[in-house]
């Protein structure tokens, strides 16, 4: 009986875009090879036993992002360089190279795969050490503006989201080679090319002929409150969703609040996808993840915050493609709305082909197959 090929995807949870782009491909591998793999998602840091001073770090990132924006900003900016993010790698390398070989000598991965730039110079390093001949891949899971450190010269191929990320990649000294353009992974849901939509938001709750808005927050989402009452004006017949994304205290104040229009709120669901597909427009922050899931379902992009540094770039990559728009109030946010939705949705309706033609709904599967096809490669001799 042959040998199940193993898959270990190292990952991380500051923030959403980590772990979800790994779960993505993971769900694609399960998918596609079933019982002839098996794969292995970890987070080297929170799911190690060691002490170690990265895990208060990674528990508090959201929090600092949230409340000490301009000083994240600063430091993504100050360091986003090869010169300073040699240095970190060096310093990550020391922090990490044991917790992460360890996870390799247990686990005997025929394929490593890194969704956090964190990772790449020290499983870099303990693959050199350990002298295993076996594929290590990267996700870079920034849309757009990608910084510098995701680019530490450990991995083969680095599987990157758009024509942006590679001139990035390329100033980094990255050899052409070594770049797949493969978008983001997301849920393999989204490849899915039959989609019934009016029986989709049966399913969900929602009325099959109405068009739906889809809100997605976090507690990093700012004034959802405000713009939703600003739907209260419109004259248009419309359906909402929210998905609080875990923020508490805006789901509660949600469920406490009254509206003109029909609403379903939820605080966290674990099926993003299907309400994505069962939506007209989604309304939400700059972040690559959450983009890379209402592009990948074809959904004209209403951005109302982003994190300053990193997601500036993301804002301009839907905008300048015409997938999206940028409001900066209310008044900014209910004009786009009534534009998007007046003349039998016209404009709503070339903003979605727009969306669609950058989407990259088949990443996860893009990513699983690379992985599988190098192990049968070696596997061949």
């Amino acid at each position: 009986m042959e040998e199940k090929k193993r898959f270990l995807i190292l990952t991380s949870d500051a923030g959403f875009g980590h772990r979800s782009a790994a779960v993505s491909v993971s769900k694609a591998l399960n998918e596609l090879y079933r019982d002839e793999q098996v794969n292995l998602v970890i987070n080297p840091i929170l799911d190690s036993p060691s002490l170690s001073l990265m895990k208060p770090i990674e528990k508090n990132y959201d929090k600092g992002v949230r409340n000490i924006p301009g000083l994240y900003r600063l430091g993504y900016e100050v360091s986003d360089s090869r010169q300073f993010s040699e240095l970190m790698e060096g310093a990550l390398t020391i922090f990490l190279q044991r917790i992460i070989g360890d996870f390799v000598k247990s686990f005997l991965p025929h394929v490593i795969l890194l969704t956090n730039p964190m990772f790449n110079a020290p499983a870099g390093k303990v693959r050199q050490e350990q002298e295993l001949k076996i594929p290590l891949y990267a996700v870079v899971t920034d849309l757009a503006d990608v910084h510098s450190l995701w680019f530490a010269p450990g991995p083969d191929l680095f599987f990157i989201a758009s024509d942006w990320a590679k001139v990035k990649a390329l100033e980094n000294r990255v050899p052409q080679r070594k770049l797949s353009i493969s978008g983001i992974p997301v849920n393999p849901k989204f490849a899915c090319d039959d989609v019934d939509r009016a029986k989709l938001r049966q399913d969900l709750g929602l009325q099959p002929d109405l068009t739906t808005i889809l809100f997605v927050s976090s507690i990093r989402v700012e004034h959802i409150m405000d713009n939703l009452h600003a739907l209260d004006n419109l004259n248009f017949r419309f359906q909402v969703v929210v998905i609080a994304g875990g923020n508490d205290d805006l789901h509660q104040a949600l469920l406490e609040e009254h509206f003109e229009f029909p609403i379903i709120i939820n605080n966290y669901v674990e099926n993003v996808p299907d309400w994505m597909l069962a939506s007209d427009l989604l309304v939400t922050k700059a972040g690559g993840l959450i983009l890379s899931e209402g592009l990948a379902a074809g959904l004209p992009i209403l951005l109302v915050d982003y994190l300053p540094g990193q997601e500036e770039s993301n804002v301009r990559y839907v905008t300048s493609h015409q997938a999206g728009a940028i409001v900066e109030n209310v008044g900014e946010f209910s004009t786009i709305i009534e534009f998007w939705l007046k003349n039998e949705q016209e404009q709503l309706k070339r903003t979605a082909a727009s969306s669609r033609l950058i989407g990259h709904p088949e990443a996860a599967f893009t990513v699983a197959r690379t992985m599988w096809e190098s192990v049968q490669k070696i596997s061949q001799g």
